[in-house]
């Protein structure tokens, strides 16, 4: 199975940047069979956090004093984001700026290709054995992340792109995207099947067949086109084993 790791490089100086993103592109090459790595590079502040995506790794240098790298690793920690946080040491010794932070890695300046390398694997493995499958979603406001349990059923109309996500904790989300593309994304997990045309359910949540009716755990009925009903069941009974 092929990994991806998404990796966020924040540096204020732009010819250390353009190193780094030459660097972490030759060690993804040499990873092409095993992971693929994704980076989206930064010159400020603003600009990275204002983008909502959670990173598996933040490489980060940005050695002004009043407001350095340390202190952006300090906000991005604030929102609930705990991947590792690499400083990449020139002029600052981020080490000095305060309490060790969590999950938090130092390089020195310039980058030894080896040490670089060694960091990625950790990062890697640790994701690894951190790794619960979800889909990735977004509306107007934010983005966000769905476990296969979290989702009982979906709804949207063909060709439009609002989706209504009816979650295991009795609220309810709307994300943009197509019904059928969403559909596809949900193919890593093995338990989503369409009702009807415009509902999509996990068989997890399904708690009564009947000809023409999905009765849930929680009691909600929902339609179901005869046509799939075999499926359906077929997708119960492999649930069982």
């Amino acid at each position: 199975m092929q990994n991806t790791l998404y990796i966020a490089l924040c540096d204020t100086n732009f010819a250390d940047r353009k190193q780094m993103e030459r660097l972490l592109e030759r060690e993804s090459d040499k990873r092409l069979n095993s992971c693929v790595f994704y980076m989206d590079t930064y010159g400020s502040r603003d600009a990275l956090l204002n983008n909502p995506r959670v990173y598996d790794a933040y490489f980060l240098d940005m050695p002004d004093e009043e407001y350095s790298a340390y202190d952006l690793a300090k906000e991005i920690q604030e929102k609930g984001i705990l991947s590792p946080i690499i400083f990449c040491i020139s002029s600052l010794d981020y080490r000095s700026c305060g309490d060790l932070l969590p999950n938090s890695v130092f390089i020195q300046k310039p980058i030894v290709v080896s040490e670089l390398s060694l960091i990625l694997d950790e990062i890697i493995i640790q994701k690894q054995e951190q790794y619960i499958p979800t889909v990735e979603l977004r509306n107007s406001k934010e983005v966000f992340y769905l476990t296969e349990n979290e989702i009982v059923y979906c709804e949207g109309q063909p060709g439009s792109r609002k989706l209504k996500l009816h979650l295991a904790d009795g609220t309810i989300k709307e994300a943009e995207a197509f019904i059928e593309n969403f559909f596809t994304e949900l193919q890593i997990f093995d338990t989503f099947f369409f009702s009807n045309k415009n509902t999509i359910v996990n068989a997890r949540y399904i708690n009564k067949v009947d000809l023409f009716r999905l009765t849930l755990q929680n009691g909600e009925a929902l339609r179901l086109n005869p046509a799939y009903r075999k499926d359906v069941l077929r997708l119960k009974e492999h649930l069982k084993q």
